[in-house]
């Protein structure tokens, strides 16, 4: 298999801005090579050349259906997607997270020229709730290696579950709980995971997700705070998990206010932000 120093060699020589000189390259091999190396620790290799290129190729029409079959069957199987999950601070996150980013790419190209089956879009949507459910290394940007970026890539990967077309409207509370689950991980972000995941939110709104159904959720939200506030007082881990529901509900908040919905909820995160800044948890 190629090295990584040689690989990033090869792929710096891509010249997207020469769609023809592509055709050249045998795209077979270099999928291969890029899908083996998903997971480097040389932040370089993995964000900029390989999922760069992965987005470049799918945006430009070079892959084949066959291709991008390929790289959905890999991309979501137990060696990638689901690399050693339940593990963290080590490296196998890079793979988890970077996988799940080039699943979002196809489904999003699927979204836009149709290729998988569809009982690949419903194993698709299945994967990512379970894979957002299992992952348990929540870091954004680790020293040295680069993004990590879990939670944000799995977003990513929510959000173009949601807007696919084949997404079912009862799957919509799932997608809720996911959202919560992930806002309650043992993690402070720091990194726009809450921006992340406040846009499967919408994506969730704009396929029909009302605004009492929406007031409803962010009501079990802020309630859930209230309730570990009142079994734990107010300690070091409630005050980051509640500044975490906090940063997440003001994003929520003005994403609503953009788009001139929400009225119901907007005025709910309204009423508890206003509480919460009097440290008042009831």
């Amino acid at each position: 298999m190629i090295t990584e120093e040689h690989l990033k060699e090869k792929m710096r020589r891509i010249d997207f801005t020469c769609p023809d000189s592509i055709k050249d390259w045998d795209m077979d091999a270099l999928l291969k090579d890029m899908v083996h190396h998903i997971g480097s620790i040389d932040g370089e290799l993995r964000d900029s050349l390989i999922y760069t290129s992965f987005y470049r190729l799918m945006e430009g029409n070079h892959l084949s259906q066959e291709q991008m079959l390929f790289l959905f069957d890999i991309c979501i199987d137990e060696s990638h997607l689901f690399n050693e999950i339940g593990k963290k601070e080590d490296d196998s996150v890079f793979t988890r997270a970077f996988s799940s980013l080039v699943l979002a790419l196809l489904l999003a190209k699927d979204r836009e020229r149709p290729f998988l089956p569809s009982e690949k879009v419903q194993e698709a949507i299945h994967a990512c709730f379970h894979y957002l459910e299992a992952e348990v290394d929540t870091r954004g940007y680790v020293q040295r290696k680069g993004w990590a970026h879990s939670i944000a890539h799995g977003a990513d990967y929510l959000t173009e579950v949601i807007r696919h077309p084949q997404f079912p409207e009862e799957l919509h509370q799932r997608s809720l709980d996911i959202v919560k689950s992930c806002i309650f991980k043992e993690a402070t972000y720091v990194d726009n995971e809450d921006g992340r995941l406040c846009s499967a939110i919408e994506a969730l709104v704009e396929k029909g997700l009302t605004d009492e159904e929406l007031h409803t959720w962010l009501m079990n939200l802020s309630g859930s705070v209230n309730e570990r506030y009142t079994e734990n007082g107010y300690s070091l881990s409630f005050y980051r998990e509640q500044m975490t529901v906090q940063q997440f509900m003001q994003t929520c908040y003005f994403r609503l206010k953009w788009k001139d919905t929400g009225s119901k909820s907007r005025d709910h995160i309204g009423t508890v932000l206003q509480k919460w800044h009097r440290h008042v948890f009831n």
